[in-house]
């Protein structure tokens, strides 16, 4: 199980509820914390190289691949649709249905939503995650950015490393329903709200719909374009397919 997501611990709580072994892959050990510890679930918990990806399909004798990394999360989904085809192995993707709001502003990647929001005005509240936001911060002004993160010490200093100062960064964990999301939105005087199409999932509808009763500009960064074998947006067909692999 390739996890790091709500849909990640889900599936890997109902296939241990079904008796299965499941070795899970995280890149943070926040995302280690959240999977709690059971005794049929192993953890690695390290950014996967294509060797060290083989290694544990050798050490433990993996027989699925079950791909519920994050949407834009496409390096290692690419490097698990190769170790499936190197080593023979069936690979699954879970993929969050997408969710669509006439009433955004869409672009490519982040680059493009720095460079619109460039001439505009106002407060901007950046709420995907603190990975790219030295985007944001480098090229927009600084007062105007409010950093919506996870409150770990690696991602604060992340964003006081950037130049964001404590009142702009707002250490909390989601997803929120569509009243806090406002609260916040309020709180900061936000005139736009960054966010990926990340599906229900991730909360991401409780936010725009949220921005847009305020007035607020939403502009939605879409999904990587990457073609991946396999998907299954349903749960049940997915736990269907698995079982009838391994049996």
């Amino acid at each position: 199980m390739l996890g790091g997501t709500k849909d990640g611990r889900d599936i890997s709580r109902n296939l241990l509820d079904m008796g299965y072994k499941v070795i899970v892959t995280v890149t943070t050990e926040y995302g280690q914390e959240l999977l709690g510890k059971e005794d049929r679930m192993k953890v690695y918990c390290y950014k996967l190289e294509e060797s060290s990806f083989k290694d544990i399909v050798n050490k433990e004798k993996i027989k699925i691949i079950v791909d519920a990394t994050h949407p834009y999360a496409t390096e290692i989904s690419k490097l698990a649709m190769s170790i499936s085809n190197q080593m023979d192995i069936p690979y699954m993707r879970f993929e969050r249905k997408g969710i669509h709001h006439g009433d955004v502003i869409e672009v490519n990647d982040f680059e493009e939503a720095v460079e619109y929001l460039k001439y505009t005005k106002g407060n901007i509240m950046l709420t995907t995650g603190s990975k790219n936001l030295d985007i944001f911060a480098k090229n927009l002004e600084k007062e105007r950015l409010y950093a919506r993160v996870l409150p770990t010490s690696n991602v604060i200093e992340r964003c006081e490393g950037l130049g964001i100062n404590a009142g702009h960064i707002i250490g909390i964990q989601g997803p929120f329903d569509k009243e806090l999301n406002k609260s916040l939105f309020n709180q900061y005087n936000i005139d736009y709200m960054v966010t990926k199409e990340s599906g229900n999932t991730g909360g991401t509808s409780e936010k725009i719909q949220g921005a847009i009763e305020l007035g607020i500009k939403v502009v939605l960064v879409k999904r990587p374009k990457i073609v991946y074998r396999n998907i299954f947006c349903d749960l049940d067909k997915l736990i269907k397919k698995i079982k009838e692999e391994v049996n």
